[in-house]
């Protein structure tokens, strides 16, 4: 990067404006934005973290971080911060993934909406068109 004059430290100085704090003693960034021209720019929003068998560790997506595709959908995170599973709020598998959720988990995204089956299973399946017949007896 040049440096342009004081444009360098104009760069630092909107950097250090989305820096929101610490958490355990590193730098948290609130929000990212990416420009080319100096004048406009893109914000890219991630979703909001809820507990639920650990601390933080379920983050909710709006689909607008896909650029407006997708549904609302969440990132389960396990105890050394590893995702899980990706389940949508219809409770169908996303980003191609599928496990079963812990109970505290499931019941965290229920709170939020998320319609979470009973066995708390999440999976997604593709079914080729095989041509198969369903013969009823």
């Amino acid at each position: 990067m040049t440096t342009g004059g004081g444009r360098a430290a104009g760069v630092i100085r909107k950097i250090m404006d989305i820096v929101a704090g610490e958490e355990d003693g590193v730098p948290l960034i609130a929000a990212v934005t990416v420009t080319r021209d100096g004048a406009t720019y893109q914000r890219l929003d991630e979703g909001k973290w809820i507990s639920g068998r650990f601390d933080r560790n379920i983050r909710i997506d709006q689909p607008s971080h896909m650029a407006g595709g997708g549904k609302v959908h969440a990132h389960i995170l396990g105890r050394k911060g590893d995702e899980v599973v990706v389940v949508n709020i219809d409770g169908t598998g996303s980003h191609g993934s599928k496990g079963i959720l812990h109970p505290r988990d499931a019941d965290a995204l229920r709170g939020r909406g998320f319609d979470i089956p009973d066995d708390r299973i999440v999976e997604w399946m593709v079914l080729p068109d095989a041509g198969l017949e369903l013969l009823l007896g």
